[in-house]
């Protein structure tokens, strides 16, 4: 078990959820029940199955939730092409992001290789 609110990833994938809230909320109307809403689940399916993880009590459990979370990390990566592909948000901020989920899937990974030491 851990305590999901310790970690770093989950507190770097916390704040993109939010930005995601923000950055959804200037698409153009039918993108909000469409794209936006998609990815507003992504984000919080990243944060959401990090935080189940921590409560199962066995390793094949957390990295089951943790394998979940990073499938939804790469699910958010392809959803800002689509935003960057159809101007919704300018390229340089959509590479930052894309490299703030690399860096958030990368450290997930690392965290399950520790899981498996144990």
């Amino acid at each position: 078990m851990y305590n999901h609110e310790r970690l770093v990833f989950f507190r770097r994938a916390n704040k993109i959820g939010d930005l995601v809230y923000e950055i959804s909320k200037s698409f153009p109307k039918f993108e909000l029940y469409e794209l936006g809403s998609q990815m507003r689940r992504s984000a919080d399916s990243i944060v959401f199955n990090i935080a189940e993880g921590g409560g199962k009590k066995s390793v094949a459990d957390m990295t089951n939730y943790l394998r979940i979370a990073l499938g939804s990390v790469k699910e958010l990566k392809v959803q800002f092409g689509k935003v960057e592909s159809r101007g919704y948000l300018n390229q340089e901020e959509c590479v930052r992001i894309k490299g703030e989920l690399d860096e958030v899937g990368k450290m997930i990974n690392g965290f399950i290789r520790k899981l498996k030491d144990k």
